[in-house]
């Protein structure tokens, strides 16, 4: 997809974006051109409905189990969980900043990605301008915009960030699981063409090991922190998309994953890792991201890619990553690829060496039971999931069969025997059970662990 920079030049029309057919184009996308003039949030929606859609975006969550965005005694921006400060009371806060008198204290409201039960109504995207590339930042806004666009049933808001990046936001009337939005999100960059990476791309919830409640993304239209100003609505549909949500008649939207397909273009249940197809976008990202491009770098973006993937895939899948890395080399290497292929061996087997030296005892001993490498790569694959569920303070954490298939590179029913032998061996212990086209199985850690 091409973007028309021409559309989104200095000169601003003094009018609301609108869309019309570019006139080469008859019959093609619709979306050729945009003219626009951003818009604070409160002269695009009334106040009611504003409330209506923070509290959409809360996503059902506790009634203190947000972020709130404020600026210390010394003007720098600060991030922190709300403990008693109620969504109700933080979302009226947020709505009074965005037109607050410098002076008085303002508060950017966070909703969180996804709920306890893996869900969300909304997913979002983060294009950052932290190095001057404003220009990069809005060109990916507006294309990813122009893709999500096309998927029928969601609400779509593009809007500056107040600090020279843009946001993008894919909002349902309904809640869809989180994986799905992932798949949607992860959809699209690889149609844009950008990297999913901190910095230029951040994707809202994150495609990172487990976390139950994911991350924020600021409320659409709301004040930022960081640059004391508010975010500007460039173009919105939410009044079409989201009727009964802004009017109030749907203040909790019922579950209903009946045609998701319709809302969700392109998320059949691909391989997040897929050993077989370095075209799904989160492979893209990992071959961007490690690419060979520069004179002298092989080493060195070998050695990184390798550090990347250890914890989340099996080696077979591991070794096609690497040598999809060298195949797509854009510079002459002294290294041929067999070279390349040893050096990755033995990198990667420093790496096994190192992980398993920080085994537990009680982890070690049934760790050499394992009779198989998949089961071997499995288990460090899961503790890897343990370590992460530790880190948020989680009791359990999801193992999704397919997901985990994907990362060995085998089906999905090997890896369910493989998990069903870790639970006859003690190793995890199911805490709740997979829910169709909902969530995945839960399972929690038993071994004693060296994690933490």
């Amino acid at each position: 997809m091409i973007l028309e920079s021409a559309s989104v030049g200095s000169e601003r029309p003094n009018k609301r974006l609108h869309l019309r057919t570019h006139p080469a184009d008859s019959g093609a996308n619709p979306l050729a051109f945009l003219s626009w003039q951003p818009q604070r949030a409160d002269a695009v929606w009334t106040r009611s409905e504003l409330t209506a859609l923070y509290d959409h975006l809360h996503n059902g969550n506790g009634t203190t189990h947000f972020v709130m965005g404020f600026r210390d005694k010394d003007g720098c921006k600060k991030y922190v969980r709300s403990k008693n400060l109620r969504v109700d009371r933080a979302i009226s806060w947020a709505l009074q900043s965005i037109t607050t008198p410098p002076k008085l204290r303002k508060l950017a409201f966070v909703p969180y990605s996804t709920n306890d039960q893996q869900q969300s109504r909304w997913g979002g995207m983060d294009f950052d301008a932290h190095n001057g590339e404003s220009d990069r930042a809005r060109e990916l806004g507006f294309a990813a915009f122009r893709v999500l666009l096309n998927a029928p049933g969601l609400a779509v808001i593009l809007e500056t960030s107040g600090s020279g990046g843009w946001h993008v936001w894919a909002i349902s009337p309904d809640f869809h699981p989180t994986g799905e939005w992932i798949r949607l999100l992860k959809s699209v960059a690889g149609k844009i063409n950008v990297p999913i990476v901190s910095g230029v791309c951040e994707i809202f919830p994150p495609d990172s090991l487990p976390s139950r409640f994911g991350k924020g993304m600021r409320a659409p239209g709301g004040w930022n922190p960081g640059s004391d100003s508010c975010s500007e609505i460039v173009w919105e549909n939410c009044r079409t998309s989201l009727e009964t949500v802004l009017s109030g008649k749907s203040k909790t939207a019922p579950l209903n994953y009946n045609g998701l397909e319709t809302h969700f273009p392109d998320t059949k249940k691909k391989a997040s890792f897929s050993p077989s197809s370095f075209s799904n976008p989160f492979n893209s990202e990992l071959l961007h991201k490690f690419g060979i491009t520069k004179s002298n770098s092989r080493n060195d973006q070998l050695a990184a890619l390798t550090g990347e993937i250890f914890n989340q895939v099996g080696i077979s899948v591991a070794r096609q990553l690497v040598q999809a890395q060298f195949q797509r080399k854009t510079v002459s290497t002294e290294a041929g690829e067999q070279q390349h292929m040893e050096s990755f061996e033995k990198l990667w087997a420093g790496l096994a060496e190192n992980w398993r030296s920080n085994l537990s005892a009680n982890e070690r001993q049934i760790f050499t039971r394992l009779e198989t490498e998949n089961e071997r790569d499995a288990f460090r694959i899961v503790r890897s999931f343990a370590r992460k569920a530790e880190q948020d303070s989680a009791a359990d954490f999801p193992i999704a069969r397919d997901n985990l298939a994907e990362r060995l590179g085998i089906t999905g029913k090997g890896a369910a025997g493989i998990r069903e032998k870790f639970v006859r061996l003690c190793i995890i212990k199911k805490t709740a059970n997979y829910v169709p086209n909902k969530f995945a199985a839960r399972f929690k850690w038993l071994l004693k662990s060296s994690i933490g």
